[in-house]
């Protein structure tokens, strides 16, 4: 009697301890979840909302003025498109002096506003385009309350270019975008396969995956503190990789897009159209191997011109004439110059 009751106690113990274990358990992984999220949702907050939200605001009065003067005293026209997603996209077309079918689509990069585009206008006005400078999504004028990276922006984009095919039917449109900018066209380009309505791409210092250049910069921001730890096994840790779908999770709900769509290497394995690789070899922000990444895998006709010494999207200012002179060359072997 005494052994059966001793064998019933010891089964109860054994289902109280496995109840407790399993419990531990699902409260653990409930609680790295959680941890996990609210890390996620810090990364999407930092790299998609916060920044934009403070920087975007013009810093470059000069250009400011240039912009209002030209839409002032020329003819130069401030203009909107909706979106697609339910918020208008504002930006400026200049048109040039002698009438022309041809219009060159320009994109600025990460907090910065369509002004940065007065840059690069000399160089494509002189190649006989018109100049259409655009506010990306959560930048400048425009609406939209979050940077996707490209992966929503290359929509906009598209919408821009039915705004230009019905202002100018049959014209010739190109797409240079810096930066964020140039990852967003290289976006588009596998969109524009079909159309075929842009016929020529230049992509000045893209990241090739965004998942990837993020990464690279958690690693850097670490590093000096996990060097400091004793447990090497630590140091090599990817944090990021832990951390990333709890991003994408966060960036899904919010913007019904993730940060691995932001990959233009995925998308030139499709691109037929003509791209233009420039890149800064002193380039710490965004590696110059990611454009000679992107010009390798690219199926379509593609070159890659970089610059030595040049930091990230300093190449106009560090050789104005050789960026200009990379371009015109580019222009002429697809046949859009003359």
């Amino acid at each position: 009697m005494n052994s059966n009751i001793d064998w019933e106690l010891q089964q109860r113990k054994k289902a109280y301890w496995k109840t407790c274990f399993l419990t531990f358990m699902l409260l653990f992984i409930f609680c790295l979840n959680l941890a996990g999220l609210f890390l996620g949702s810090v990364i999407y907050e930092e790299t998609s909302i916060i920044f934009s939200q403070i920087k975007t605001q013009n810093r470059n009065n000069s250009l400011q003025q240039l912009l209002n003067k030209g839409t002032t005293n020329y003819q130069w026209e401030n203009v909107t498109v909706s979106s697609p997603f339910g918020y208008l996209l504002s930006g400026t077309f200049i048109p040039n002096a002698k009438p022309t079918h041809k219009t060159i689509i320009f994109l600025h990069g990460f907090t910065e506003n369509r002004t940065i585009g007065l840059y690069y206008l000399e160089i494509y006005l002189r190649a006989g385009f018109n100049v259409l400078l655009v506010d990306s999504r959560a930048h400048g004028e425009s609406g939209g309350d979050s940077v996707t990276w490209g992966s929503l922006e290359k929509y906009d984009l598209e919408q821009w270019v039915n705004w230009l095919a019905q202002r100018i039917p049959n014209g010739a449109i190109g797409v240079h975008g810096l930066s964020m900018g140039a990852a967003t066209a290289l976006l588009h380009a596998e969109l524009n396969e079909k159309s075929k309505r842009v016929a020529f791409y230049v992509a000045d210092s893209p990241y090739s995956d965004f998942e990837t250049l993020l990464s690279l910069y958690v690693r850097q921001y670490l590093s000096p503190y996990m060097k400091t730890l004793n447990y090497p096994w630590l140091a090599n840790l990817d944090i990021t990789s832990l951390l990333l779908p709890y991003a994408n999770l966060v960036s899904y709900f919010h913007s019904r897009s993730t940060f691995h769509e932001a990959s233009p290497l995925q998308s030139v394995r499709h691109v037929t159209t003509p791209i233009l690789y420039l890149h800064g070899e002193a380039d710490k922000l965004i590696p110059a191997s990611m454009s000679l990444e992107l010009q390798q895998a690219t199926k379509g006709p593609s070159q890659l011109y970089l610059f030595a010494n040049s930091k990230h999207g300093t190449a106009i200012f560090d050789n104005h004439r050789q960026y200009s002179q990379v371009i015109q060359h580019f222009l002429q072997t697809i046949g859009e110059l003359g």
